[in-house]
């Protein structure tokens, strides 16, 4: 397969290979990815840790115990510690996002510094916290200052690193308000209508008929599609159809050809410079591959 490409940065927090001047045992890793196309990421599990995903920009879908959860430009994707996850059909999506590894409060006294009791009410609510939470864009900002800490390496940097990572589990525990609500009726619509394109994916819909679906106006309806997703409605619904290509070329006796026609493509060769815009390979390679 062709060389993926990635933009990637790690801050491993306790690699003492690395004499990292910060001490901070409860975070373990701060990660950021920027994939320009789809990215193999198969399954696995942290031990003892929670790992938190936010979406900066594009959308990416998980899968955990045979469930697949969409997550969008603006939420956070979380899985608790020794869940098996891996992303749908073990291929991440083009998109930016910011993750974490946390060490889980119920094992581990002292926890950013609460006592017992608050740590043991964190944790309960953990647990109960939703596989996908919608957060305040703000949230952007802890990650941005949360690297640059980590970076300088700052002996001082422990009790900011706490700050921000704090902000974030606030965040997510407390959601605010324009984050968590919609008027019901315009998020009623956009969500049927993203279930109408994810449901079928060979049709070629122009934004006017969506955006007279959703009783909005045209421009209005970018906007808010954009906003929701991170992209166009013309670049969701490429890479709806793209991932439902990948889905079909990995049966056996896939044909090329065939897939493109069922999909909308009028010809194979569109729809092969489609597909290796996103996945970064051509269709047949991603059959062989397969």
């Amino acid at each position: 397969m062709a060389k993926v490409r990635n933009d990637a940065v790690r801050w491993e927090i306790n690699d003492h290979a690395a004499n990292r001047r910060i001490d901070f045992p409860e975070l373990m890793m701060l990660g950021y990815d920027r994939f320009q196309e789809a990215s193999p990421l198969a399954d696995h599990q942290h031990d003892g840790c929670y790992e938190f995903v936010y979406v900066d920009n594009g959308r990416v879908t998980w899968e955990v115990d045979g469930d697949y959860y969409p997550s969008f430009t603006g939420q956070i994707f979380h899985t608790r510690p020794g869940e098996w996850h891996r992303a749908r059909l073990n291929f991440i999506e083009p998109c930016s996002i910011w993750w974490f590894i946390l060490r889980d409060p119920a094992d581990y006294p002292g926890w950013l510094s609460f006592n017992d009791e608050d740590r043991h009410q964190i944790h309960q609510a953990l647990q109960q916290l939703p596989r996908i939470v919608s957060v305040d864009s703000r949230v952007r900002e802890q990650f941005y200052k949360l690297r640059s800490l980590l970076e300088a390496e700052e002996h001082s940097a422990a009790f900011r690193v706490r700050h921000h990572l704090v902000d974030i589990l606030l965040q997510l525990l407390y959601p605010p308000a324009a984050a968590r609500q919609l008027p019901l009726d315009l998020k009623e619509s956009m969500l049927a209508l993203t279930a109408q394109i994810d449901a079928a994916p060979e049709r070629r819909w122009s934004n006017k008929e969506l955006a007279a679906l959703a009783g909005v106006s045209e421009s209005h309806f970018y906007r808010l599609f954009h906003n929701l997703h991170g992209q166009s409605p013309a670049n969701y619904m490429d890479r709806i159809r793209i991932n439902r290509a990948c889905e079909l070329l990995r049966q056996p006796g896939a044909n090329v050809t065939a897939v493109a026609l069922d999909l909308g493509y009028k010809t194979s060769q569109h729809f092969a410079t489609v597909f290796k815009k996103y996945i970064g390979v051509s269709p047949s390679s991603w059959r062989s591959s397969s």
